[in-house]
């Protein structure tokens, strides 16, 4: 984004120009798939923003609207987001919060893919949808079904819906496509 960080204007010319650079990004790294810049630098912009506009509209959006043209669907459940803990204290908070009145959780590495949520009517894989807005994906059902470990029937004729993450692993990408794309997130959200 061309747009330099505003010299005048104050703090409401500072929390517009963060909340336009996220909106930006946003859009390039989930719908064009070419970031301009880092996850960490992003971040930056997130947590600037979050500290002068704690409850800034762009702080409550996940993603970026699925692209023109796409086939747009709604959730039935927003698909949200975690919010970031950077700090062994903002650690410490939520392993306190989420153990609370005996609840466990478990822990798993990051994995740096694409969202998508698997939609089961009676035990069949009815429709796939990317994470979007958080509110409004991309039906992408199509391309779900040639991922070889999306199940088209479960053993159960029950309604649910599944969340995960696509992932494309290290060794397939740098061996077969580490030529044609920047990295496998890339390929994965495709």
């Amino acid at each position: 984004m061309v747009a330099e960080r505003p010299s005048e204007g104050g703090e409401q010319a500072l929390v517009e120009w963060l909340a336009a650079q996220i909106a930006h990004h946003s859009h390039l790294y989930y719908n064009e798939a070419s970031p301009e810049i880092s996850d960490a630098e992003f971040d930056e912009l997130w947590v600037e923003l979050s500290s002068l506009s704690p409850e800034h509209p762009q702080l409550l959006r996940v993603g970026s609207d699925p692209p023109p043209g796409s086939v747009k669907v709604e959730h039935l459940f927003p698909m949200l987001s975690l919010k970031k803990a950077n700090t062994d204290d903002e650690i410490a908070h939520f392993v306190s919060e989420t153990t609370a009145q005996g609840r466990r959780f478990v822990c798993q590495p990051k994995l740096d893919g694409s969202a998508l949520s698997l939609e089961y009517r009676r035990g069949r894989l009815v429709r796939a949808a990317t994470r979007g807005s958080g509110t409004r994906g991309e039906d992408v059902t199509a391309n779900a079904r040639r991922i070889s470990n999306v199940v088209e029937t479960l053993d159960w004729d029950g309604d649910c819906h599944v969340r995960g993450e696509v992932v494309m692993p290290l060794a397939t990408f740098r061996e077969k496509y580490a030529e044609i794309a920047p990295n496998p997130r890339n390929l994965a959200a495709g």
